[in-house]
């Protein structure tokens, strides 16, 4: 869709409830932003409004999933997760603040152009990829220590899940030191590896990835640096290596298929270097 069609329709469905979107004196400006399923923007009004920020975030759901993010920020919010604050909800509309930072994805994989081994990173990029992925695996662990639903079994402890895991869901503040978590709409209960299994996926598939090199192992590394940041947080949960070893596959072919790549994974060699004792 247009960004003048989405313009009209949020002044159409809104108007009532914001009267600051179709006032003729204050004008704003839509961008869209990245999303596969729903219609993301950035919206900047030319001054502050009494009610919102100058800026912020639209998020104009085209699933039946609003409710589930809604309903999901706002439990996480009293827990002070970071995560970005509503400042608005009338379905399928969610207004968030704007999280000021880089993605984590495109933070560590800028960082790993032309690079073969961790090794070969100066110790700035090496030491500010390490910082990401312990800032990451922090905001998990409290995530699922926060939101356990079922703990009778060490390796298979079923938590709130953030659902859809990936990198780019992660906003790093390198001024402050701090990452927030943004898309809440796939949030689910389930074990605990699940999240923890999609953000390796996404470690190894994103360029440079196994599509791109011709040997993983700067990816793995990278993998079994962040198991072992979540775990040592997290010590009364345990890898289940079998379970991960199995969903690890299972999202790579998933996310083959989103990319069209005709080739399917019933066992691939470079899991065998991911860690097994943790």
């Amino acid at each position: 869709m247009e960004i003048l069609e989405i313009r009209k329709e949020i002044i159409i469905d809104l108007r009532n409830e914001i009267p600051e979107l179709v006032d003729k004196f204050n004008h704003f400006i839509l961008k869209k932003l990245p999303s596969k399923k729903n219609s993301v923007l950035n919206i900047v009004f030319n001054q502050k409004t009494d009610r919102f920020p100058k800026e912020f975030i639209i998020k104009l759901f085209r699933t039946d999933k609003s409710k589930n993010e809604y309903y999901t920020l706002n439990n996480l919010t009293k827990q002070e997760i970071k995560l970005p604050k509503i400042l608005f909800f009338k379905e399928p509309y969610l207004f968030l603040k704007k999280i000021k930072g880089v993605n984590l994805c495109d933070f560590i994989n800028d960082k790993l152009r032309n690079v073969v081994s961790i090794d070969d990173l100066d110790p700035e990029s090496k030491e500010g990829i390490f910082e990401g992925l312990n800032k990451l695996a922090a905001w998990l662990a409290q995530l699922h220590n926060m939101n356990i639903v079922d703990a009778s079994d060490n390796s298979k402890i079923i938590v709130l899940n953030k659902g859809d895991t990936r990198l780019r869901d992660f906003i790093y503040n390198i001024d402050k030191n701090k990452i927030s978590g943004v898309d809440f709409e796939d949030s689910y209960n389930g074990n605990h590896l699940d999240d923890i299994t999609w953000i390796c996926c996404s470690l190894l598939d994103t360029n440079p990835g196994i599509f791109e090199l011709d040997n993983p192992k700067l990816k793995i590394d990278l993998i079994n640096y962040f198991l072992q940041s979540y775990y040592k947080i997290n010590t009364n949960f345990h890898f289940d290596y079998n379970y991960f070893v199995g969903q690890l596959i299972e999202n790579l072919n998933l996310v083959m298929r989103r990319r069209n790549i005709n080739l399917t994974l019933d066992k691939a060699y470079f899991i065998e270097d991911i860690s097994k004792e943790l």
